[in-house]
């Protein structure tokens, strides 16, 4: 009887998991994939790379929830912090100046 109440209680909770994964609009996977894809960038190339594949998704933006602007926001600030430092580390310091070596 243990056992079936375990594998009920399971059965649940992976069913209200997969609910809850299912209620995120285009939108908000879209802004929360080009942060991933930003911060996980090494280079200039890479971060260009994933803002193009977010522009493109740009058309998704229509489905957020009113609910869902907060945590786009979120995303889109974050992505753009992960690209600015990986911008500011590849330009070259100038002889004389501290930084970078």
């Amino acid at each position: 009887m243990k056992t079936m109440k375990l594998a009920c209680v399971l059965v649940l909770g992976s069913v209200m998991v997969f609910v809850a994964g299912c209620g995120k609009s285009k939108a908000l996977v879209a802004a929360e994939d080009y942060e991933k894809a930003v911060c996980a960038c090494k280079d200039v190339a890479c971060v260009t790379g994933a803002a193009t594949k977010f522009t493109e998704s740009a058309k998704d933006m229509a489905t957020a929830g009113s609910g869902e602007v907060d945590a786009i926001t979120k995303a889109t600030k974050a992505a753009t912090d992960c690209a600015l430092k990986v911008t500011m580390s590849s330009i070259p310091t100038m002889p004389g100046m501290p930084g970078k070596k």
